[in-house]
């Protein structure tokens, strides 16, 4: 847990010892409920300001990032800057229990919704002929490796942006859902192209509703109620804090999360140097991709790792072909304009980006 100060028409010496009271203050309650909920790595923003030249009176704004794309925010004024952190710490140790308690209700139904669903597959997969039922097995479970593959691919980068919390959905769990829900599903002598199309699909539709159930619950406001005042000014009046208005994840998405086979590759490569600077490029790459938007990203790596046809991946995605090509031409577009930003050079020979000669070790 971190404390970064801010002064608003006034400094340090006005308010000798108030950082270190404050963080004796965040020790309190703060500090173990943060790391009780996984959320130690927490920021808390602290202004101490005077609202008027000459008046004896401090203002404390405090505010904070937490998980689930959440800003908290608390302030208090008085004529001793102690009291008044004292009466803001209090007001931001309720709003970040009242979101933990949220969060906390939500993960319970994300996981009976779960739990619904799997229950409702499995009475499908019940009432298929033994048969049927032993034939969709075989044909499954030789296709799993490969669609677990895409899972990992797939919740680490929603995770990345924030889209999901580290630790719920597994990859097993999402995996293990698609399988049910193809296996429910099953047409006798399917081909196996055909049996992976439809994992892809039924994976990335039980992705998206957890990433869907994930979203923050809206809370019901009166219309007779005042208007309150607007986060966004009151963020925006604090010096220096423009950049923390929105929820900001980890921005580092490690390659291992993505191609595991690649960085051992490397690592086993007899030219250190060079493996070095191509292990960094690819890096990049794999951190480019996680800003494009979720169709684009799928359809180009669907398209480039998976080596899936246009029209296979327009069945997956569930759109038209024609989207899908232009969903893959504006990624490549995006991924070539931020290599050339960056200063690296595409591949020789190839008109465009080609994310299996970056991602596989084979950059220039």
């Amino acid at each position: 847990m971190r404390i970064k100060l801010h002064y608003e028409g006034t400094s340090a010496q006005d308010a000798p010892g108030w950082a270190q009271t404050l963080e004796a203050q965040m020790s309190k309650q703060l500090g173990p409920l943060l790391v009780k909920h996984g959320a130690e790595d927490s920021v808390l923003h602290a202004t101490l300001g005077k609202p008027k030249r000459g008046s004896k009176a401090f203002t404390v704004r405090l505010h904070m990032h937490l998980p689930g794309k959440k800003i908290i925010a608390a302030s208090a004024e008085g004529a001793d800057p102690v009291v008044a952190s004292e009466a803001a710490m209090a007001r931001l140790f309720r709003e970040a229990k009242k979101h933990f308690e949220l969060l906390r209700g939500q993960d319970q139904y994300k996981r009976k919704a779960r739990r619904e669903r799997l229950q409702a597959l499995k009475e499908q997969i019940a009432a298929l002929p033994e048969a049927v039922a032993t034939q969709a097995q075989q044909g499954i479970e030789a296709l799993l490796q490969r669609l677990e593959a895409v899972a990992r691919r797939e919740l680490a980068y929603l995770r990345a942006v924030g889209d999901l919390p580290s630790d719920y959905p597994t990859v097993r769990d999402v995996v293990d859902e698609a399988a049910a829900a193809t296996k429910a599903a099953w047409q006798p002598g399917a081909d196996p192209e055909a049996v992976y199309r439809q994992l892809l699909k039924n994976l990335f539709k039980a992705i998206d509703r957890e990433v869907a159930a994930s979203r923050q619950y809206g809370e019901a406001v009166s219309l007779d109620a005042p208007v309150p005042t607007d986060a966004q000014d009151d963020a925006e009046s604090m010096v220096e804090e423009e950049l923390y208005e929105y929820y900001q994840p980890d921005d580092t998405l490690s390659i291992a999360d993505v191609l595991p086979e690649t960085v051992e590759a490397a690592a086993e490569s007899t030219d250190q140097p060079a493996a070095a600077e191509r292990a960094g490029e690819q890096a990049y790459v794999v951190d480019v991709l996680k800003d494009l938007p979720v169709a684009w990203r799928r359809a180009l790596l669907l398209a480039e790792l998976d080596a899936l046809a246009h029209a296979a991946i327009a069945e997956v995605l569930d759109t038209s072909e024609r989207s899908v090509v232009g969903w893959i031409e504006q990624a490549q577009s995006f991924v070539e304009a931020r290599l050339k930003d960056a200063g690296i050079v595409r591949p020789t020979g190839e008109g465009r980006v080609r994310l299996t000669l970056w991602l596989q070790g084979g950059g220039r």
